[in-house]
């Protein structure tokens, strides 16, 4: 709500314009009667002179007065006398917009009473005092004086320090402020510890057994820095950071609520960040590339995932068409708002509705900020890796193919009409119509079993001039039998009928037909075999076709139908060899026919030449060769992308009163927060390229020029994008950040506890060309980072939360890692990167690589306070309840993963119970047992094993039991 500085005046009130005429006293009574009691039950709480005396007045709508009502609120006057469809109080009860009230919609008799006082003229007593409400605006440059928002100054680290405990710059502001309340650091943690910590933050998986030992007795002095080294340049580098990145994404593979279909091809953009983290693309890129990355390398396969950052929320694809616009709204809105807390660290979102009540962010600025997306939307792409090579291949194959097609058309040019003419003549007359003669059929024919009925040739076709019968069987002539119909007529198990009728035709031609037939058939034609099929199965329409070819004359056509168990059926139809349309052609006096019927016969006929067919089947199987690009589908954002293609007003955004889609004030157009950018600097700036004097100037993409503002850090954002990003590393790497609300550097958010310390590491990832691993190394190597978690009474008393970094605090491990861990140290990890996932909690890749299903989160994950990927998660809520100990203790995955690992320690008659210990504690912990934690381990799955009867059988499930234990233990689930 803006600030509002309240000036009480008279208004000098008059009923109606100039020239009205006074209200009636029966219109006044229709007033008092119908429209002031619902007004004061429904509306005055929050729209009245006492609202606002209780700051509690919403919208700056005043409707107790007849000056308040016709002037309205922010959105506009409430009531215009006799225009129902410019009366914004009319359309908020018809809940057309604003809804109100909000919590039940008015009786329809109420609503037709307002609909009918707005029709009168608004008749309207009330003559009270109005109260204007001056509107403060937000003092812009007073803003950029805040802390988060001033620009960065020069670094001058604390110099006047000497301590060996001082390794980096880091050490000297942490130093500093530790010398100031007169407290002392700790000291190094052990190299069991610094390496587990290590391996975690880095990886998010544990040291092997052979890590540990080659690390622990490594004598060289750069010991430590060499395996910060050797974990950045690690390919599961990218896997554990990629898993902080995507939970500030909100990254899910499905759209959320209550059908939340699926995103199949979402996981690229989950590939894109692993592999830009490992192969350390620059963060100004990396956040380009999300935003833009479609318009600044639309051939790139990663630039083109990289937009699944704006597609990752949620989105609801059951919608009427009233609340498409809406939807859209809510979806640039989810963008926004998590371009700003994640990047930014500011609740942009607050500002859509009103301007922000606390940050310097008003909604003018986030409406302009949202027009960047305006024309942006989200699907599934087509996207070819190599356009270069497809292209290629593609015109090769078509030099080849167009030589076959130049070979036909040249045939067709040169000799297909000289041969139809030939055909055509072959009788001076026109030739007769297809005769079909009637059906006849003989049988059965018995035998042993089918395969015997099937090849035995039996009399029919032994003999072409057909008798009128064999012994008992005599053919009987079926004039009822309709082509194109299953005539289930033949009976016989293991037998074979046959079916004999003529075809008559006027000139040597092909005929198609088309047969069914239950079982299996052979097919002759003028005594010479043309089909033959030994498959057994009911009959059906066209289950095979053949293509005879016709004598002129009479034809004899013989089928043999084979039967194997049951009734046996039928089924024949022809495509005449000359169709009514091409017969009535041929009919034509040859120098007669048109050149359309010329082109129509010829066209015909070409099937049906032996030579045309060889050259338009070697064309055909040709194209069936062509190559094909070998496109990927990816899941991301695009500009036109058809995700809201459901009207004009889709690629354009508007001012909205009260944040409602239905209340539009005006028409937004692309800009930037200016609290962020330099004084004297407009979006112009950025959207607009001066190419040469002689040149015009070009304007560039909206989400481009936002790309490049966002990542400016001299004239735009990019000195706040800076200071984000280094205090998450921070918050990762220490278990908090220097600004202890990760995504929130505006007035409600913490001040940062070393502010020094944060412009300084901005600026060096700035001076680094924002390359994110030196500022790993940066804060890893430091002093700071090594210390032990060793408590202090007196540092405990003055710096109880450890706010000025004098020990080391443990932290739980993720959700994922606790999984991945537990698959690490039972041997199952499967380490394949990439690609599609899995729903299967028991999967033994990286939890990574899980399908995040909205409505189906995987249940040991959610378990472990995984986030539910529907919003922007800077810092992950850490609980502790008695499920997760359960889970750890009776699931079945917990178990099987025990099992696992107690194969990897423990052979029966070859293993003794103390290595067994040493080994479990080396897997799981780093670090080998203490003399009394081994008293303590042995002596439990001894005791387990004697419970379970003391077989070699029984203490192997002992040991099972000790390596579920070493799965449950609090030093597994934490970082030291």
């Amino acid at each position: 709500m803006h600030r509002i500085i309240l000036v009480s005046f008279v208004c000098a009130l008059v009923n109606f314009i100039a020239g009205a005429e006074e209200p009636s006293a029966k219109d006044l009574l229709f007033f008092e009667s119908k429209i002031r009691p619902v007004l004061v039950e429904h509306c005055y709480k929050c729209h009245s002179a006492e609202a606002l005396r209780n700051k509690k007045l919403e919208s700056e709508l005043l409707l107790d007065t007849k000056a308040g009502i016709r002037k309205g609120g922010e959105s506009g006057p409430a009531v215009v006398p006799g225009e129902i469809e410019s009366s914004l109080l009319i359309k908020a009860i018809r809940h057309d917009a604003f809804n109100m009230p909000p919590d039940t919609k008015l009786a329809p008799e109420v609503i037709s009473d307002f609909i009918k006082w707005v029709e009168m003229g608004a008749p309207d007593p009330r003559d009270g005092q109005l109260t204007q409400l001056v509107r403060k605006e937000i003092d812009i440059d007073a803003g950029r004086d805040f802390w988060s928002m001033r620009r960065l100054g020069e670094q001058i680290p604390p110099s006047d320090l000497n301590s060996p405990w001082i390794r980096t710059t880091i050490d000297r502001y942490i130093y500093a402020a530790l010398k100031r309340k007169k407290l002392e650091p700790n000291r190094d943690a052990s190299r069991h510890v610094l390496i587990r910590r290590a391996y975690f933050d880095l990886w998010g998986l544990p040291p092997t057994p052979t890590d540990v030992e080659s690390f622990v007795n490594d004598p060289a002095p750069d010991a430590y820095e060499a395996l910060i080294d050797r974990l950045l340049a690690g390919q599961h580098y990218g896997e554990r950071w990629a898993r902080h990145w995507l939970d500030l994404a909100r990254f899910a593979e499905s759209n959320g609520y209550a059908f939340d279909k699926d995103r199949a091809a979402a996981f690229h953009y989950r590939d894109f960040v692993i592999k830009a983290l490992n192969q350390d693309m620059s963060y100004d890129r990396f956040v380009r590339l999300q935003i833009a990355g479609d318009q600044i390398s639309p051939n790139d396969y990663q630039s083109q995932a990289a937009t699944g950052f704006l597609a990752a929320g949620t989105f609801t694809s059951q919608q009427t068409q009233k609340e498409r616009e809406r939807s859209r709204y809510e979806q640039l809105d989810d963008i926004v708002g998590t371009i700003g807390t994640s990047m930014l660290g500011l609740t942009i979102g607050c500002a859509r509705c009103h301007d922000h009540k606390f940050d310097p962010l008003p909604t003018h600025d986030y409406y302009r900020f949202t027009a960047c997306f305006a024309e942006t939307g989200f699907q599934d792409f087509d996207y070819d890796p190599d356009p270069k090579g497809s292209k290629d291949a593609k015109d090769k194959f078509d030099v080849a193919h167009n030589i076959l097609v130049d070979s036909r058309i040249d045939f067709e040019n040169a000799q297909l009409t000289d041969r139809l003419n030939t055909w055509l003549s072959a009788d001076s007359d026109p030739p007769p119509r297809e005769k079909l003669g009637v059906w006849q059929t003989i049988g059965p024919f018995p035998a042993t079993d089918f395969k015997k009925a099937y090849s035995e040739a039996f009399p029919p076709e032994q003999d072409v001039n057909l008798k009128a019968g064999y012994g008992k069987l005599k053919w009987i002539s079926q004039p009822g039998w309709t082509d194109g119909k299953i005539h289930n007529e033949f009976t016989g198990d293991n037998s074979a009928n046959y079916l004999y009728r003529t075809i008559e035709v006027g000139r040597k031609s092909p005929l198609e037909i088309s047969l069914g037939r239950d079982d299996a058939i052979i097919v002759f034609l003028n005594g010479k075999q043309v089909l033959a099929k030994e498959v057994t199965g009911g009959v059906a329409i066209d289950q095979d076709k053949v293509t005879l070819q016709l004598n002129a004359g009479i034809n004899h056509l013989l089928i043999k139908i084979v039967n194997a168990t049951g009734p046996s059926g039928f089924y024949f139809s022809t495509k005449l060899a000359v169709p009514k349309n091409i017969q009535d052609i041929i009919d034509i006096a040859t120098g007669k026919r048109s050149e359309k019927q010329k082109h129509e016969l010829l066209k015909w006929y070409a099937p049906r030449d032996v030579d045309w067919v060889k050259l338009s089947k070697a064309e055909l199987e040709h194209l069936k060769q062509q190559p094909q690009p070998d496109i990927t589908k990816i899941f991301a954002s695009r500009k036109n992308g058809t995700t809201y293609n459901f009207g004009t007003d889709t690629r354009k955004v508007y001012f909205l009163a009260r944040g409602n889609s239905n209340a539009k004030t005006g028409l937004a157009t692309p800009g930037f927060l200016r609290v962020l950018t330099a004084r004297g600097r407009t979006e112009n700036d950025w959207l607009t390229i001066d190419t040469s004097a002689s040149e015009a100037s070009v304007q560039l993409p909206p989400r481009v020029a936002l790309a490049g503002w966002l990542t400016d850090e001299q004239q735009g954002a990019g000195y706040l994008l800076a200071r984000v990003i280094v205090n998450r590393l921070w918050q990762h790497h220490l278990g908090r950040g220097i600004v202890r609300t990760p995504s929130d550097f505006g007035t409600q958010g913490a001040a940062p506890t070393h502010p020094e310390l944060l412009d300084y590491l901005a600026a060096e990832l700035i001076r680094g060309d924002w390359k994110l691993k030196p500022i790993h190394q940066l804060i890893m190597k430091s002093s700071v980072y090594r210390q032990a978690g060793q408590n202090n009474e007196l540092a405990t008393e003055i710096d109880p939360e450890n706010s000025l970094w004098w020990r080391r605090g443990a932290t739980r491990l993720e959700a994922e890692v606790i999984r991945d861990t537990f698959l690490a140290v039972s041997g199952s990890l499967d380490k394949t990167m990439f690609g599609k996932g899995s729903l299967d909690q028991a999967n033994p890749r990286r939890s990574i690589y899980l399908t995040v299903k909205r409505s189906n989160l995987i249940p040991i994950l959610q378990l472990f306070d995984a986030p539910d990927s529907i919003q922007s998660i800077g810092h992950r809520d850490v609980t502790t309840v008695p499920p997760q100990a359960l889970a750890l203790m009776n699931s079945p995955l917990t178990r099987q993963l025990a099992e696992k690992f107690a194969k990897r320690i423990y052979a029966s008659g070859e293993t003794t119970m103390e290595q067994v210990v040493n080994q479990a504690y080396i897997l799981a912990l780093s670090r080998f047992p203490t003399e009394s934690e081994k008293t303590q381990m042995i002596g439990f799955i001894t005791a387990q094993g004697i419970s379970y009867g003391n077989t070699d059988k029984s203490r192997s499930q002992a040991v099972v039991d000790y390596c579920q234990l070493m799965l449950c233990l609090n030093e597994f689930l934490f970082i030291d």
